[in-house]
């Protein structure tokens, strides 16, 4: 088949490249979860102590250290990690299941919803760089909550080229 000038043209499975790009935004979304959205560190240089945690969208913890026994269970991790993780597997579904404008609107609002988390957990997060009794402490935003507003802004950016799509046939 010879495609005409104009034409819309799908990939060999069927999904428009606006579709593709939703999901994938949707599964790096989804990945986004499990990456560290909150990591802190402290060393004592003249000791040769270190210690470093992470937490992920989920609220598991992981790390080494003095830290890990200090942040372990007793820390509650208000992020909104379950649902970013939905968001991105509706952005996946919606992508598959849906069609015309009701997709688009839909792809749309997931990567929206999902940049609105990943905002959300940024600005709670604080930033504290420092030296407390020789012993220096880093702590703030992991690269997971970066990662998340990027795959919301993929899904947003296939939601609206699957409106333009619709709008210009």
């Amino acid at each position: 088949m010879i495609a005409k000038k104009g034409d819309i043209m799908g990939t060999k499975n069927n999904f428009e490249k606006n579709q593709i790009l939703t999901m994938a935004g949707g599964m790096i979304s989804v990945i986004s979860v499990f990456l560290p959205w909150y990591s802190a560190s402290a060393s004592a240089g003249a000791l040769g102590l270190a210690s470093s945690v992470s937490v992920n969208g989920l609220g598991w913890i992981s790390g080494s250290g003095i830290l890990l026994g200090l942040m372990g269970g007793k820390v509650d991790w208000d992020f909104q990690g379950v649902g970013v993780l939905a968001l991105g597997i509706a952005c996946i579904a919606v992508a598959v299941f849906l069609r015309e404008k009701l997709q688009s609107l839909a792809m749309f609002a997931c990567g929206l919803l999902i940049i609105g988390g990943g905002v959300v957990n940024l600005q709670s997060i604080g930033q504290f760089s420092g030296k407390i009794l020789e012993v220096t402490i880093q702590s703030g935003v992991g690269y997971g909550l970066y990662v998340v507003v990027l795959g919301g802004a993929i899904a947003a950016a296939g939601g609206l080229l699957a409106w333009r799509d619709i709008t210009t046939k």
